[in-house]
């Protein structure tokens, strides 16, 4: 565990070095604040228009946090400007500088090295987690009865949306030696994940599959303020499939198996991840936490 945390401490202050940590830290805290001054300035506007009806608003809080037009779906839509940018030189410096063969020779294991660059990542996600929390904390100070539970509930899903992109730009990351291929290629992963729901919905097995996989559905429900045990666990398995993928795809640079078993590993790092998914998806196995006031 040291060895991890020393190879993330490492990678953090690598990122932090680079400008397009800071940039990408003051463009978020940005679009944050101008979505959620003009959110409250709209919903301001509306009530004071409505004077004392108070029909006009069933939800002050959904609409300025929560709804199609509120700051997470804001948020969560344009991560995929942010997330390529900070995962794509991750291991793809590594190779195209040729560090990766002193990493090889090493007496650190690949799962460590792997894991440590990922917590770097997770910390980093935190701290975006944290700027929008600022303004969770700003609207339950301004909002009358806030439905807290529910903003916790989506600042939850918010990290754990981070965490699993962070994870596919990990992979993306080392399939290449050029950062913009590795940002392009980690673009376009995040696409399928997004809209892969939406594909091939007349055949019924093939639904079920592509719904599993579609990652929208899984942090509305968390804006929705329901928290359900599958859900939690296609996030960590989102985690362990590219994770996975990524130890085994440097593994393959310092062994010299044949290509079957190398793709055998792969097969099997996604089957089990399916199977878990599959599993935990059997209702009698799901459980249910409602966060909402009511």
């Amino acid at each position: 565990m040291k060895v991890i945390l020393k190879v993330a401490r490492t990678e953090l202050s690598t990122l932090f070095f680079s400008p397009i940590a800071w940039f990408l830290l003051i463009v978020f805290w940005i679009q944050c604040g101008v979505t959620f001054f003009n959110l409250m300035e709209f919903v301001t506007r509306q009530v004071e228009m409505s004077g004392d009806r108070q029909e006009f608003y069933t939800s002050i809080t959904d609409s300025v946090f929560l709804g199609l037009q509120g700051l997470f779906k804001s948020v969560m839509d344009n991560l995929y400007l942010y997330i390529p940018l900070l995962t794509m030189s991750l291991i793809s410096k590594e190779i195209s500088s040729g560090t990766i063969k002193l990493l090889y020779s090493s007496p650190v294991s690949m799962y460590e090295i792997v894991l440590g660059k990922y917590i770097a990542m997770m910390i980093y996600s935190l701290l975006l987690v944290l700027i929008v929390g600022m303004y969770v904390v700003s609207g339950i100070s301004s909002i009358r009865n806030a439905d807290t539970g529910m903003l916790l509930t989506a600042l939850l899903g918010f990290y754990l949306l981070l965490c699993a992109y962070s994870a596919i730009g990990l992979f993306m990351s080392s399939l290449t030696a050029y950062q913009v291929v590795a940002a392009i290629s980690t673009f376009v992963m995040i696409g399928i994940f997004s809209y892969i729901g939406t594909v091939w919905q007349d055949i019924s097995f093939v639904r079920e599959l592509t719904y599993y996989l579609s990652i929208n559905g899984r942090t509305q429900k968390m804006l929705a303020g329901l928290i359900t045990t599958k859900d939690l666990l296609y996030f960590v398995i989102i985690v362990y499939i590219f994770l996975g993928l990524t130890i085994y795809k440097l593994r393959a640079g310092m062994e010299s198996k044949s290509g079957a078993v190398k793709a055998v590993r792969y097969v099997a790092v996604v089957a089990s991840a399916l199977l878990i998914g599959y599993i935990s998806s059997i209702h009698a196995f799901v459980g249910y936490w409602d966060t909402t006031s009511d």
